[in-house]
């Protein structure tokens, strides 16, 4: 598996979708900051957003995310009332008209995406305030071009398994919204920088495919075809930390999985993420988490229960 599905998997990536509809002018809609990573597709007309002190229109057909909850509104003018938006959602769902006009000057599908921000890697922390894609950027992507018409097609039926379809494909926009980001923006340093870098994502692969391995910075950098002094140069001047301190944090994020998800031994998980000793495994478990992994395991069980 390739270093980016690996950690969505991992960060629990979901989606939900609010509605379609039309905006009659004057409309607004102020969304806060907020835990989840919200987005807007323009399928008719045009708005106004806004992001702290960027102005943007947008028109038909294009895509906004917001991966980090930044707070913005959107509005048909500057001078119109922006609503919060749980109203405006809230409206919706329930058949209320919420803005009176008769002029229809907007159609908007409104959702969001979610993952586990608990976790913590360095996609996260590289993910932009605002991903926007224009209607002619995306014609020139066709798979996202193709998600974003199945989305809008998806958010105005209530055919049987709609909710989980229309999820599905919000999952499947998030990403490829994430692919055109990467390819279409120059980005110089983070976890989406080292993704553009083949030698530096080849690594990134290789520890993620099997964490248990006997990495060393040697072996790493002869796979990839690098010396040892140059892929560890790159390997932090993008990901922001050494190659064999990132495989720890792999290893250390993978065993937490385990320990929640199996009844396995602590030992047996030790000798999975490439501890040859539990004690090894044990001192650098609690060095990184700051208990034991079977201290780790009750705490989490005991969570669970309650």
């Amino acid at each position: 598996m390739d270093a980016l599905s690996d950690v969505l998997e991992k960060i629990r990536l979901s989606s939900a979708i609010y509605f379609q509809s039309d905006f009659p002018v004057p409309w607004g809609m102020d969304v806060p900051n907020g835990p989840f990573a919200q987005f807007h597709i323009v399928t008719k007309g045009k708005c106004l957003l806004k992001k702290k002190d960027d102005l943007i229109e947008l028109s038909a057909g294009d895509l906004v995310i917001f991966p980090r909850g930044t707070s913005h509104w959107l509005a048909d003018s500057l001078s119109s009332d922006k609503i919060p938006g749980t109203d405006v959602v809230q409206s919706i769902m329930s058949g209320d008209r919420i803005f009176q006009g008769e002029h229809v000057s907007t159609t908007l599908v409104c959702g969001h995406f979610e993952f586990d921000r608990t976790i913590k890697h360095g996609l996260i922390d590289s993910l932009p305030e605002l991903i926007h894609i224009t209607q002619s950027e995306i014609r020139e992507e066709v798979w996202l071009q193709n998600v974003v018409e199945l989305v809008i097609h998806e958010s105005k039926t209530d055919k049987q398994g709609n909710e989980v379809v229309i999820r599905k494909l919000g999952e499947i926009l998030f990403i490829q919204a994430l692919r055109a980001y990467i390819e279409q923006n120059e980005i110089d340093r983070g976890f989406l920088a080292a993704l553009k870098d083949n030698r530096i994502s080849s690594s990134l692969k290789l520890i993620h495919n099997a964490p248990g391995e006997n990495w060393t910075l040697g072996s790493l950098a002869r796979k990839v075809g690098m010396s040892r002094t140059s892929l560890s140069n790159k390997f932090k001047q993008l990901v922001g930390e050494t190659p064999m301190n990132y495989l720890t944090n792999w290893r250390i994020l993978n065993a937490k999985e385990l320990l929640r998800g199996s009844d396995l031994p602590v030992r047996d998980v030790a000798h999975k993420m490439g501890y040859q000793s539990e004690a090894a495994f044990n001192r650098v478990f609690k060095d990184r988490v700051e208990v034991t992994p079977l201290k780790f395991r009750n705490r989490d069980r005991i969570k669970t229960q309650a």
